[in-house]
């Protein structure tokens, strides 16, 4: 009796020995998070090797989507730059725009200063102001403009440079009648990726709110300046104006 009870003891004791140690069914899901991770990173724009990693990091919840956000400091800022060599190729409305400029050079392409501006021409700015203005051509399309006296005395509108323009991006209103810009080769039917992919990493980013940012993009480290910058909706996924300048 003893001995049929030891053996069915042993019995029970292997038996659940073997249950314990059976293999668990295979976890479909496993890595499934990490795989999506790595496709989404894999998006991302990743900056230069070189580039300095800041002590404080960014903590945009959005951006990340888009770029290395490691490279940006708490106040979004990269040690990323357009260089020295950086050359502005601008296009709009079948126009070829530069910056510095002048009111001669536009008025020859066909453009004037808006009617009823808080500008005309004979305007006095003074010295180190500047004034934002709104050019029209003959088909009722308008860039905006912004003028800089970098004078140390006041002089007529005219006589200052025009520093700086900004184009609204028709295209997600007007689909089928918008006017076409191409900046460095960024143009309105871009997605953020693509402008990313296009200009590389911005120097600068700032979110006034989660469908309305934007991208700087700095000639040089000492010149904050911006070279160009992007206006996105990144709800949208989409342009919303683009920006180009050059102070002299």
């Amino acid at each position: 009796m003893k001995k049929r009870l030891y053996f069915t003891a042993i019995f029970l004791l292997i038996t659940s020995l073997l249950c314990l140690s059976a293999c668990n069914p295979v976890d479909k899901d496993y890595a499934s998070s990490s795989s999506a991770l790595s496709g989404t990173s894999s998006a991302v724009k990743k900056a230069p090797e070189n580039v300095k990693r800041p002590k404080i990091m960014s903590d945009d919840k959005i951006m990340p989507q888009y770029v290395d956000i490691s490279v940006f400091d708490e106040e979004n800022y990269s040690d990323v730059y357009l260089g020295k060599k950086f050359e502005l190729d601008a296009h709009f409305a079948e126009n070829e725009f530069s910056v510095p400029t002048s009111v001669t050079a536009l008025e020859s392409l066909g453009w004037t200063l808006e009617e009823n501006s808080a500008y005309d021409k004979e305007s006095l700015v003074y010295a180190g102001d500047s004034a934002d203005t709104v050019f029209v051509n003959a088909d009722g399309v308008k860039i905006k403009a912004k003028f800089y006296n970098s004078s140390k005395s006041s002089v007529k509108l005219k006589e200052c440079n025009i520093v700086k323009f900004k184009i609204d991006n028709d295209f997600y209103t007007s689909p089928d009648n918008y006017t076409p810009f191409n900046i460095n080769g960024v143009n309105n039917k871009m997605a953020i990726t693509d402008i990313i992919d296009t200009l590389g990493t911005p120097s600068h980013f700032y979110g006034i709110s989660e469908t309305d940012y934007y991208l700087d993009y700095f000639i040089t480290e000492k010149d904050r300046r911006n070279g160009i910058t992007v206006y996105i909706n990144p709800a949208d996924d989409a342009i919303t104006a683009i920006e180009f300048s050059y102070y002299k």
